[in-house]
């Protein structure tokens, strides 16, 4: 999200699923794709930088992720980095705009998707 050493003054907003997370309190909102706007109206148009990285690498899910994004970016200049695989890159362009950048992340583990 960012370094709090650097940015001690930058809020940031975790939206999840799991509720092991409200430890974070007032920094979380619980989320699920499934109900892409169920979230509060105080939210709406609110961020300018959005993070996001869809549970599953689905048609479904992104088009859900990309209304949530829509719901949640201010108009005018707003910054979306949208952690995926290589399978959503045509949907991600369709969707949002968006293309892939040339950062490849490397894994210690052996990952299956190929990102």
């Amino acid at each position: 999200m960012s370094n709090s050493k650097l940015h001690h003054d930058l809020p940031v907003q975790l939206l999840e699923y799991d509720n092991r997370f409200q430890q974070y309190g007032n920094a979380f909102t619980f989320y699920d794709y499934n109900q892409p706007l169920e979230l509060p109206s105080t939210m709406k148009h609110s961020l300018r930088i959005i993070i996001a990285d869809p549970r599953y690498l689905s048609k479904e899910c992104l088009e859900k992720v990309s209304e949530t994004i829509g719901f949640l970016k201010q108009p005018g200049e707003s910054f979306l980095l949208l952690l995926t695989g290589a399978v959503q890159h045509e949907r991600e362009g369709e969707l949002l705009g968006l293309r892939p950048c040339g950062f490849r992340p490397q894994h210690s583990s052996n990952l299956g998707n190929k990102f």
